[in-house]
């Protein structure tokens, strides 16, 4: 099995044409908090992404929280 990175992960979200469900999102929370990191450019995808209202309303509570508990 291939894993994938945050960044292939999030990339690949973004570019599908449907909002980005909770399950989605915790994938990608369960993909940042796995190495505890938060680079700038996956917190800037992210709140591009949330920005531009990309996830449905629990996906965006979700992955909204952890941009403000890693800023």
């Amino acid at each position: 099995m291939v894993s994938k990175t945050l960044n292939e992960a999030l990339k690949s979200c973004l570019t599908d044409h449907h909002k980005i469900s909770y399950y989605e999102a915790k994938v990608i929370r369960e993909l940042i908090m796995a190495d505890g990191v938060m680079s700038e450019e996956e917190r800037n995808m992210l709140a591009i992404a949330l920005k531009e209202d990309q996830f449905d309303e629990k996906a965006h509570k979700l992955l909204a929280e952890l941009i403000l508990r890693n800023t």
